[in-house]
């Protein structure tokens, strides 16, 4: 008799078992679709079209890897790489470092912190397509804000085309997206600051350790799955920069803030090489995936989820 009821236990628990892995596909079924229509199928869809000459709208030709072979040898190309490292580099640093500083500000018990929490990240929530407008209109050599201001205190300095000159483009563009996301890593860098354990910070105090002191060699060491969290969406953002450059200078003056999206667009929409915008896109997301992965691999899987802090 117990032998039958045992097997019977177990005849229901593996019913149960079934039951719910039916369940569970069910329930991730939507998801695989989306995943299959609008991820999977353009990227299998984008790697076919590298492989040949054809301008979307005539019938397509085999290109084989030529599409690719003309990628590394396209001063452009170059250029977009060059930007694309300008950007990392000169975006990550800055936008980190005032992020951090506005959270440890804005951490703290002052008036309005609110508001001013607010008002740094309203930037983040605003279209980059807005945002692009705006400082069009911000940094007019002829009826800006800035170049008026420049006139009328006979600072020639600020009279300058930012945006229309080849050497200072790309960094305007750069200061304008700092500027746009700081407030992002700002609300990083709050989340942090508030999982640090308070007993930390007063035995410091007790310690008479100085605030300087405590938020460099306490609370920014602590603050390490926030930092390589951070890094790693930035990098993936900056390779995909595309609507804040296209409003503001559509890649140029002569290519000169070209990003590797933009340049994609370019080729694709406006001279028909859709092979070889396509064979760009697909450089662009093995770069993408290969820096991923190799950030992950020096850092560690666990900062992705904000693993346990040291």
């Amino acid at each position: 008799m117990l032998v039958k009821q045992k097997t019977s236990q177990v005849e229901q628990s593996e019913a149960s078992k079934t039951s719910d892995a039916r369940s569970a596909i069910w329930f991730l079924l939507p998801t695989i679709i989306l995943f299959l229509v609008f991820i999977a199928y353009p990227i299998i869809y984008n790697i076919q079209a590298s492989t040949m000459h054809w301008d979307g709208v005539n019938e397509a030709t085999s290109a084989g890897v030529d599409n690719y072979k003309q990628i590394f040898t396209d001063p452009v190309f170059h250029i977009t790489l060059r930007n694309s490292v300008y950007w990392i580099v000169l975006t990550i640093i800055p936008q980190s470092l005032i992020g951090f500083f506005l959270a440890v500000v804005l951490n703290n018990h002052i008036r309005g912190r609110t508001i001013y929490r607010t008002l740094f990240f309203l930037p983040v929530v605003i279209s980059p397509v807005v945002i692009g407008i705006v400082w069009q209109r911000i940094l007019d050599p002829f009826n800006g804000v800035v170049a008026s201001m420049g006139r009328y205190t006979d600072i020639d300095f600020l009279t300058k085309n930012w945006l229309g000159s080849p050497d200072t483009a790309i960094f305007t563009v750069i200061f304008i997206n700092v500027w746009m996301w700081s407030g992002y890593s700002m609300l990083f860098y709050l989340a942090g600051l508030q999982a640090i354990d308070k007993s930390v910070l007063e035995a410091a105090r007790i310690d008479g350790a100085s605030k300087w002191k405590t938020t460099w060699v306490i609370i920014f060491p602590l603050l390490k799955s926030t930092h390589l969290s951070l890094l790693l969406l930035s990098v993936i953002g900056s390779l995909k920069t595309f609507e804040l450059v296209y409003v503001l200078t559509e890649g140029g003056p002569d290519h000169a803030s070209e990003m590797i999206p933009t340049y994609t667009f370019l080729e694709a929409f406006r001279l028909q090489h859709v092979g070889y915008a396509s064979a760009l896109s697909v450089i662009l997301l093995i770069i993408a995936v290969v820096t991923a992965l190799t950030l992950v691999r020096i850092f560690g899987s666990g900062f992705i989820t904000g693993g346990s802090r040291d």
